[in-house]
């Protein structure tokens, strides 16, 4: 199941910041979500764990979307969410000032050496493809579309640290942020 949004229908203005996280499994790192604030838009990259990381995302901006991950399963969801969870697609599109952004957890793509490639292919009409799984923070900007990658946004296999992206939308391009907590 994938999906198509608009946000040109929800925001009319000519700026945009679109906070990016995934990996939560179950907890989003309280400071990697504190980076998120003033984030017109959150997309969750997947593996998501359960719906209370999307209603604590959803305290900083009604507009938080997201896609499943490989650990997004019914087996693996409280029986209480398993409703929202039937809701999310594998794979999100979003529109804004002519711009794409595709959204995918990116388990469907194992090998690692063409995971870029193969989602280039899948989307070629992005600006930008965002992607979880992996756990490692990633902005491939070396040709279009770019692919990033938040990297872990709660407590599991965080590597370098728990991170996310900030992208900001302002005259007619795209600059991104990296946050990344230290590990202590």
């Amino acid at each position: 199941m994938d999906s198509l949004i608009n946000l040109d229908s929800i925001f009319d203005h000519s700026e945009l910041r679109v906070g990016v996280i995934s990996d939560t499994h179950s907890r989003v790192n309280e400071q990697v979500v504190g980076s998120l604030d003033n984030c017109d838009v959150i997309l969750h990259a997947g593996d998501i764990g359960n719906a209370s990381v999307l209603d604590h995302l959803n305290e900083f901006t009604p507009h938080v979307y997201s896609v499943r991950g490989n650990n997004d399963i019914e087996e693996k969801w409280p029986a209480k969410d398993l409703p929202a969870l039937n809701k999310i697609p594998d794979a999100l599109e979003l529109t804004f000032k002519q711009q794409r952004i595709a959204l995918m957890h990116g388990h469907q793509y194992p090998a690692v050496d063409t995971r870029h490639r193969k989602l280039r292919q899948r989307f070629p009409q992005a600006n930008i493809i965002i992607y979880g799984h992996s756990h490692l923070l990633v902005c491939d900007r070396e040709q279009l579309p770019w692919v990033i990658n938040p990297g872990p946004g709660g407590y599991n296999r965080t590597f370098r640290g728990a991170s996310c992206l900030v992208m900001h939308y302002k005259k007619e391009q795209w600059k991104i942020k990296e946050t990344r907590i230290q590990k202590s």
